[in-house]
């Protein structure tokens, strides 16, 4: 019954008072719901594969190269290092290598008709060993995976079945083809993933059919040749733990890698911190810790509004504190009174939250990418969370003004004779407004700088020609048919809007793609201690792609490996000051003949601007291209690229003709960065309006605290200019001291981001005055608008109103 009453009184408080009430629930709800969107998107990050049984004990080895100046890590292992770990430690429980394959394409043979083709570019596929499958957990539908032991089988989720065949049921037995050339027989069909997962893999075929991409057996490749893409996986026990491993790895590198025993080793990294590793391509943590940051900072926003507008309030309800003690209520009574109170609100606003959640993932899973798509589950613990949210927003708002309220002093409050300093004090209200403005210009710092480095991102000169060139990929084959690279040349260069056509490894110079190598330079006795990156291009590559040539020549016309250009860098590391007398040298490159060297390029940033640029040297090798490059001499792009299409699909019948924008390719390596920068954006927004809400309601109580003051001074002449003025000059002040604290906490943030950049922007001082005068103009028109209505009041209703 008690409780009840306290919702009424609560009620009628809320009513009375409409303009406190709906600042304090829009102010909660905004901080409060996107407090729920973050929390769901670190969650999701968080119980990322955590679905496996076995989560706990599985590893993935990986592949460490130290050097005398750097140390680089992998996910990529040799081809043959599984079979070797299974041969040498048959204590592990499971061993299993897996071998990616990138946006998959299969055929399905159609009676009497041309093969159905179906590529998956949400997806990955990939060739496994069965063991894989006693590592990790799937729900099978239909048949299952011991039949992967043999060559040519495949397993395919639901979703790619439907794709393939219309249906998921009675497809056992049925045959599509790999890479629309590898024949395969389906023995599984698993169900589609729920719960997220760095293994979403829709087709997963036998390893023994990696040969036929290959054009080898993998355990027939050197253990000195590490592909990134290929991964291996373990099942650790008692019997045999991470520790035992880590103690045989250098035993385990002289027997099977003897050559690079001092630089190269083998570390197993637990499966459950790899999707957090950003070493290793993961999610970084980092990101992770800033969004709840600024999540925690928005609930903190919304609460100090609260405390800000109750504690004002408080003059307001002085009486009715004051009766209520004279009839007999306790402080314990009233200030669960007013803890009710703000219950009802947090409710109020949680309801609105909850709204405010479901709108905001659909638009995240919309428009955001990357690290930044989720999906969320309600669950036991997503609604102790919930209930831990409100208790803690209840406490942080409520508390102090409860406190207040239910200490009133009876005798003072029915005389009216409380003071502003017994209702909560000023002094504690410039506080929280100190750490508001704080807040809000830490966010503003950081929206300033993310939005400069990813101009300057954009902007800057990379090292080569980027606009107007498209590139297609070629089939993914053992070796590329130098035939029908020939034909799609010619038919290429009969398109008068097409200008030059190259060939290379991996599309542009800042493709994505990673190939180190060991080289010796003539007339040295061993290789150079570092891993220079390697790529194959054709001749056209460097006039295509505006390379500069400091000395020296281009590579000529062949299809094999003869010549080499080198870039400064590589220069430099060798020992060379003067590009010319490198020019001539010779190296040499284990399974090569020898490279001369013909040139020297100008540096170009042929990684990301994340990475330093890094020796490099380009050489010939039509067999190892994957990848066609066209210039574009028209505006026209869709009539040349439909042109383009036909003459690709004459000669690759069994490909699909995927057209990338090379500007576009580029921008993609900095989704991540670009969707944190939309994010601060947002979120600087939210609590600014959050910010200018609460500065609204503590400004009309000002005002109307003032009336008779302000009604004087006008009387004594004072200038609506002055009276402006006078609401004004302490928020100024309290924007100041917020500056203070602000800046240099603003400053370690973001130079601690900028931190994962090689080539970034300087912080200069124009981005802390920009906060500064952006926090203050806002602050300035929304205390303008009640102390101009106050300004422009006739001072004989203003004295009258007391």
């Amino acid at each position: 019954m008690m409780v009840l009453n306290y919702m009424k009184i609560a009620w009628r408080n809320l009513r009375k008072n409409r303009a406190y009430a709906f600042i304090n629930i829009t102010g909660l709800a905004l901080g409060m719901g996107c407090a729920l969107l973050i929390f769901a998107l670190v969650r999701y990050h968080y119980q990322t594969d955590r679905h496996h049984r076995n989560y706990e004990r599985i590893y993935q080895f990986t592949s460490r190269f130290t050097s005398s100046t750097s140390e680089f890590n992998i996910q990529g292992i040799p081809y043959p290092f599984g079979q070797a770990a299974r041969s040498d430690y048959p204590e592990i429980e499971h061993i299993a290598m897996l071998e990616e394959w990138y946006s998959p394409l299969v055929s399905i043979p159609v009676a009497q008709q041309a093969d159905k083709k179906i590529k998956d570019k949400n997806h990955n596929g990939a060739f496994v060993q069965p063991s894989y499958f006693s590592i990790f957990d799937y729900t099978w539908l239909a048949g299952g995976p011991d039949a992967l032991a043999e060559p040519g089988t495949v397993v395919i989720s639901a979703e790619m079945a439907r794709k393939c065949f219309g249906t998921s049921t009675n497809i056992i037995g049925r045959t599509l083809r790999l890479d629309a050339r590898i024949p395969a027989r389906v023995v599984g069909v698993f169900a589609d993933y729920k719960d997220n997962t760095d293994l979403d893999y829709s087709i997963l075929a036998a390893w023994g059919s990696v040969k036929e991409q290959l054009g080898s057996r993998p355990e027939d490749q050197p253990f000195d040749n590490t592909n990134g893409s290929t991964h291996c996986y373990a099942l650790f026990n008692d019997n045999f733990t991470a520790a035992d491993w880590q103690r045989h790895i250098p035993s385990f590198v002289k027997k099977y890698n003897p050559a690079k025993i001092k630089e190269t080793s083998y570390p197993a990294i637990p499966f459950s911190t790899m999707h957090l590793s950003a070493e290793y391509g993961g999610v970084s943590k980092g990101l992770l810790l800033s969004l709840t940051l600024i999540a925690a900072l928005l609930i903190g926003t919304a609460s100090i509004n609260f405390v800000n507008l109750a504690t004002a309030q408080a003059l307001n309800r002085a009486r009715e504190v004051g009766v209520r003690k004279v009839l007999g209520s306790t402080k314990a009574q009233l200030f669960w009174q007013f803890i009710g109170e703000t219950a009802l609100i947090v409710f109020a606003a949680l309801a609105l939250a909850i709204g405010i959640f479901q709108y905001g993932q659909t638009l995240a899973n919309t428009f955001l990418n990357g690290p930044f798509r989720f999906t969320f589950y309600f669950s036991t613990s997503v609604l102790g969370w919930l209930a831990l949210l409100v208790i803690a927003v209840i406490l942080l708002a409520g508390l102090y003004p409860a406190l207040v309220l239910a200490g009133f002093r009876p005798v003072v409050a029915l005389a009216g004779r409380l003071t502003t300093q017994q209702a909560g004090g000023f002094n504690l209200r410039r506080g929280l407004v100190v750490a508001q403005f704080a807040i809000s210009q830490m966010l503003i710092i950081g929206l300033i700088v993310v939005g400069s480095q990813l101009r300057y991102v954009q902007r800057k000169d990379l090292g080569f020609r980027k606009d107007a060139i498209v590139t297609v990929s070629l089939p993914n084959l053992p070796a590329q048919d130098l035939v029908k690279m020939r034909a799609f040349r010619n038919l290429a260069a009969a398109i008068p809007e097409i200008g030059q056509f190259s060939y290379s490894m991996g599309g542009p110079p800042q493709s994505g793609w990673r190939s180190e190598t060991r080289v010796r330079l003539d007339g040295r006795p061993s290789e150079e201690p570092y891993g220079p990156q390697q790529a194959w291009i054709d001749a056209d590559y460097v006039g295509l792609y505006g390379l500069k040539l400091l000395a020296g020549r281009n590579l000529q016309a062949s299809d094999t490996a003869r010549e080499a250009l080198i870039n400064e860098t590589f220069m430099q590391r060798l020992g060379f000051s003067r590009p010319t007398d490198v020019v001539g040298k010779v190296l040499h490159k284990a399974g090569f003949a020898p490279l001369e060297i013909v040139g020297v390029l100008k540096d170009y940033n042929q990684s990301d601007l994340k990475q330093r640029i890094k020796p490099l040297f380009l050489t010939t090798m039509a067999t190892g291209f994957y990848s066609a490059n066209i210039q574009l001499r028209s505006a026209n792009y869709a009539h040349m690229l439909a042109r383009l299409e036909k003459a690709y699909n004459q000669v690759y019948t069994d490909s699909f003709f995927e057209p990338a924008f090379v500007d576009e390719q580029i921008q993609e390596f900095y989704q991540q960065e670009q969707t944190m920068g939309k994010l601060i954006n947002f979120f600087t927004g939210i609590a600014l309006v959050i910010g200018c809400m609460g500065l609204y309601g503590l400004v009309l109580f000002m005002v109307t605290q003032r009336t008779k003051e302000v009604g004087v001074r006008k009387v004594l002449g004072a200038s609506v200019g002055s009276i402006l003025w006078l609401f004004s000059w302490e928020f100024i002040q309290l924007i100041g001291i917020a500056f203070v604290l602000a800046a240099p906490a603003g400053w370690w943030a973001m130079n601690s981001w900028l931190k994962n950049f090689e080539y970034k922007i300087s912080i200069n001082p124009f981005v802390f005055l920009l906060a500064l005068l952006a926090t203050v103009v806002v602050a300035l028109i929304t205390v303008s608008f009640q102390s101009v209505r106050a300004a422009l009041m006739n001072p004989v209703k203003s004295l009258r109103s007391e």
